[in-house]
C-alpha cells in the first residue's frame, strides 16, 4: 500500500467519523432495544422485491432532454417478536438521468437496518445505514452524506388509548428535518387501520390480503461524480400511493406473492449538476408496479 492511499483512506474513516458522530445515540438505541427481553418466540421471515415505474417526463422543454427512468429491486431480513421487529434491508434505484451534467452517476445503493420497539406507553421507530451512489462503494470514495438514519418515538395518550403523540426525524421531506407525529391505530371487523400523520395512512384486510396504503417516501443519498472529484447529495422524495394483494402465505417451497400497483406523486429530486449547480426538479407523477417474494 502506497503512501497516498493511506492518507486516503485515513481522510475517509476521518470524514465518516464525524459522520457518524450525530448518529451514535441512534446506533445506541438500536443495539439496546435488540438486548430487551422477548416474552414469546420470535419469527422471521425473507423478501425480495421489484419496483418498476413508468418514465417520467423531464419538466422542462429541453430539445436535448430524455425521459427518467427508475426501478428498484430490494431484499432484506425480518425478525417479528412480541416487543417489536428488527431488520435488514437492501435495495438498489437506477434513476437515469441524462440531461446536463449530473455529479452523480444515478446508481442509488441503500443498506439500513432497525425497526420498532414497543414498552408499555412507548413506541420507537428507528433505522441507521449508508446510501450512496455505486462509484462510491466501489471506489472507496466516501464522504459523510453516505451515513444516513431516521428515528421517531411516541407516548400512548393513556395504556387503554390508540393514540399516540410523538416525534420523528428523517429526509421524507428533504433535508433531514424533526417533526410532530400522531399516531392513531385500530383493529376491527372491516380490518386493521393505521394513521402516522404527516407521514402515513394504512389500511388491511382482515384476512391481510389486500393493503391499501398512502405514504410519504423520501432519503438521501450520497453522490460523486464520475471523476470522483464532487462530493455532494441527491435528495428523492415523493407521496406514494399503493394497493397490494397477497397471494398464499408464504414457506420454504412456495413464497408469498405480494403484487402491487400505485403511483408516485409530486416526485422531486435535487441534486448537483456541474454547470447550473444544485437543482430541484419535480418530475411529476407516474404510475408503477410491483412484485414481492416473501418466505
Amino acid at each position: 500500500m502506497t503512501g497516498s492511499s493511506m492518507v486516503f483512506k485515513g481522510r475517509c474513516v476521518k470524514t465518516i467519523g464525524r459522520a457518524t458522530s450525530w448518529l451514535f445515540p441512534l446506533v445506541v438505541l438500536l443495539v439496546a432495544a435488540q438486548a430487551l427481553p422477548r416474552t414469546v418466540q420470535a419469527s422471521s421471515d425473507v423478501y425480495l422485491l421489484y419496483r418498476q415505474w413508468q418514465p417520467y417526463d423531464w419538466p422542462d422543454d429541453v430539445p436535448s432532454a430524455t425521459e427518467v427512468s427508475r426501478s428498484q429491486r430490494g431484499l432484506g431480513w425480518r425478525r417479528q417478536g412480541a416487543a417489536g421487529a428488527f431488520g435488514v434491508d437492501y435495495d438498489y434505484q437506477p434513476l437515469r438521468i441524462r440531461t446536463g451534467e449530473p455529479a452523480h452517476n444515478g446508481h442509488l445503493h441503500r443498506l439500513t437496518f432497525g425497526g420498532h420497539w414497543q414498552h408499555p406507553l412507548y413506541r420507537v421507530e428507528a433505522r441507521a445505514g449508508l446510501a450512496g451512489t455505486s462509484n462510491m462503494f466501489k471506489h472507496q470514495a466516501f464522504h459523510s452524506d453516505v451515513v444516513n438514519g431516521r428515528v421517531a418515538m411516541f407516548r400512548a395518550v393513556s395504556e387503554d388509548s390508540p393514540l399516540s403523540l410523538g416525534v420523528g426525524g428523517d429526509h421524507r421531506f428533504g433535508s433531514f428535518r424533526w417533526l410532530p407525529r400522531v399516531r392513531w391505530e385500530h383493529a376491527g371487523d372491516n380490518g386493521h387501520w393505521l394513521m402516522d400523520l404527516p407521514v402515513m395512512l394504512r389500511w388491511q384486510s382482515p384476512d391481510e390480503r389486500w393493503e391499501l396504503r398512502l405514504e410519504r417516501e423520501g432519503d438521501r443519498w450520497a453522490t460523486l461524480d464520475p471523476a470522483r472529484e464532487v462530493k455532494s447529495a441527491l435528495y428523492l422524495r415523493e407521496w406514494r400511493t399503493e394497493l397490494t394483494y397477497r397471494i398464499g402465505s408464504g414457506d420454504r417451497l412456495w413464497p408469498a406473492l405480494v403484487l402491487g400497483i400505485g403511483a408516485s406523486v409530486d416526485t422531486r429530486v435535487r441534486y448537483r449538476d456541474q454547470d447550473a449547480g444544485t437543482l430541484d426538479l419535480r418530475l411529476g407523477d407516474s404510475l408503477f408496479g410491483s412484485v414481492r417474494l416473501g418466505w
